[in-house]
């Protein structure tokens, strides 16, 4: 009884109980990877948790890790690791927060001594295939060596899957087995719309066998929206009048119920804060005098879609 208690009080500190330290002669995770695995994987979860929306995927990141650091104290025991795969399929519509969050993941397996750098390696079909017979494997391999000891993110992973003579076979073919030699040191992120991810999927037996982990990036409400809206007014140095705030929710839930797989969301986001700068900026060039409220504040008639 006294060791399982042991057992269980150094999983509890593991997994982020705040308290003193082990004792001496307990079994425990290695010293590099608990001084990496403490203040700088806090910080990347508030990170992740301060996103705006994202519910779903941030319990599952949290499962995740939760996993990983299991996984850390299995090893510092000499005890076989599971063989649940660290890839990761990503399912979205455009600006749902998918390379922000693998960015954030790369950090995070690194931070728990999974991943020996922790860098972002963004990618799609261009970047991997090649219009010539040889090309494209050596075009591959040479993005999987960039972003060796990170995350090697694939976005459209399904534009990959093509004809019989496609030369995108022959990337994925090339990208299996550096992901197979490689297991220990890379992970790799397929992000894609949801019905065509699933047809990359079911391509290959070895993509089926290597994506075992899903996270759905739904799109965000119109408050959700509305949030982000305000947070680029904020960066950008602007305020929002009420008018101008009720309006853009307006627009926001307008849009969101015409919305297809082809809205963008955050990006949508973006473009009407652009929009409104240009409005704002023709609106204050005609006034006979420009006060400093004048140039921080976007007002009702700033906030129009001309999509």
């Amino acid at each position: 009884a006294q060791k399982e208690m042991e057992a269980l009080l150094e999983l509890e500190g593991f997994l982020g109980a705040k308290g003193g330290r082990l004792g001496a002669g307990r079994a425990r995770v290695s010293d590099a990877m608990r001084n990496r695995s403490q203040d700088s994987l806090d910080d990347l979860l508030r990170d992740l948790h301060t996103l705006t929306g994202l519910a779903t995927v941030k319990h599952e990141v949290d499962d995740l890790v939760a996993f990983l650091k299991v996984q850390g104290i299995r090893k510092d025991r000499g005890m076989a690791p599971s063989s649940i795969s660290r890839h990761l399929v990503f399912y979205g519509n455009p600006g749902t927060g998918k390379t922000t969050v693998a960015r954030l993941l790369s950090k995070i397996y690194a931070s728990l001594g999974f991943l020996s750098k922790g860098h972002l390696v963004e990618t799609e079909r261009s970047g991997l295939v090649a219009g010539f017979v040889g090309q494209t494997s050596i075009k591959t391999r040479e993005a999987c060596q960039q972003a060796l000891g990170g995350v090697l993110f694939i976005d459209e992973a399904y534009t990959l899957v093509g004809k019989e003579n496609d030369y995108g076979q022959e990337a994925i073919e090339t990208l299996l087995k550096f992901m197979e030699d490689n297991r220990d040191d890379l992970v790799v992120v397929v992000a894609g719309y949801p019905d065509k991810m699933a047809g990359f999927l079911n391509s290959n037996p070895g993509i089926r066998s290597r994506f075992t982990r899903f996270m759905n990036f739904q799109d965000y409400s119109p408050d959700e929206l509305s949030s982000i809206f305000a947070g680029f007014c904020k960066e950008g140095g602007f305020t929002l009048s009420d008018g101008a705030a009720a309006k853009a929710k307006g627009i926001f839930e307008e849009q969101f119920l015409q919305r297809d797989e082809t809205f963008g969301n955050a990006r949508f986001a973006r473009n009407l804060f652009e929009q409104c700068l240009v409005r704002h900026a023709r609106r204050i060039t005609k006034a006979d005098h420009i006060s400093d409220g004048m140039l921080t504040t976007l007002e009702e008639e700033d906030v129009e879609w001309v999509g």
